[in-house]
């Protein structure tokens, strides 16, 4: 098995994290030193702790709701809820059996989605906290 070093990259994760790292050469060649790297579908940020960005995440499911909204919008409100939550809703929750969320991430998950549940069923954020 050969390493590509070129599609290679490097991303600090523990106490030294913000600290440059210079130079990482692996068969002769110069590896990227990066703040935020790709990896099986999860963008991974250089932190203290294992942290995953979730504004891909967010992007993702905002792109399949929007697509969905745009196409199904005389279907009723179950119906809707019913795609989100089939099609749609695995764009925010990939990988939420594996790592441990912070509260402030668990609350912007929660946020994206009950905005566009309200979205479906036309209330408005004052009349309701949760859907």
């Amino acid at each position: 098995m050969t390493v590509n070093a070129k599609k290679s990259q490097l991303a600090s994760i523990g106490r030294s994290h913000n600290k440059v790292v210079h130079g990482v050469v692996f068969n002769g060649e110069l590896i990227d030193c990066v703040d935020e790297l790709k990896y099986l579908g999860w963008y991974i940020l250089s932190a203290k702790s294992l942290k995953v960005s979730l504004h891909y995440m967010h992007v993702r499911y905002l792109r399949c709701f929007n697509s969905l909204y745009a196409k199904s919008y005389c279907f009723s409100e179950p119906v809707m809820q019913h795609l989100v939550n089939v099609y749609c809703k695995q764009y925010l929750l990939f990988g939420a059996d594996v790592l441990n969320w912070a509260q402030s991430e668990l609350a912007s998950i929660k946020w994206a989605f009950n905005s566009d549940m309200r979205k479906i069923y036309k209330v408005k954020p004052q009349q309701l906290d949760d859907i």
